[in-house]
């Protein structure tokens, strides 16, 4: 019995850093452009060790640790947030910093939009 619940258990176990995809030449490009290498940088910068940051519109949440590494601490179960966060790991590590993965990103599921749920600008209403 033990052992059957020891091969669920890493059958349900989700291995984040062997779910990043391979980038293309753009996208690995962009992930160590000066801009790109700038913001980690701002990112160690701007934040005190223990403090986090939700990237919303790519699904991706980062800690930092310490003054070399920052832990991705949850992304977002989709392929634009693993592509995301393959980008943001190259960028870090081009960078000099430490970006941890396993064992501590939780994956959390993807919850498409339902169509009312867009936000629509404020504005004055004209009859």
């Amino acid at each position: 019995m033990e052992k059957k619940c020891e091969e669920n258990k890493s059958e349900t176990t989700m291995n984040v850093a062997g779910r990043l995809p391979e980038l293309d030449e753009v996208d690995a490009n962009n992930a160590v452009s000066h801009q790109q290498l700038s913001w980690a940088h701002g990112f160690m910068d701007n934040h005190k060790d223990g403090q986090m940051h939700f990237i919303k519109d790519c699904g991706v949440h980062l800690q930092k640790v310490t003054e070399e590494a920052v832990r991705c601490i949850a992304v977002v179960d989709h392929p634009y947030c693993f592509s995301t966060l393959a980008m943001v790991t190259l960028a870090f590590e081009r960078a000099g910093i430490e970006l941890q993965v396993d064992p501590y990103t939780v994956v959390i599921p993807y919850e498409p939009r339902e169509e009312g749920d867009t936000e629509e600008a404020a504005g004055v209403e004209v009859a």
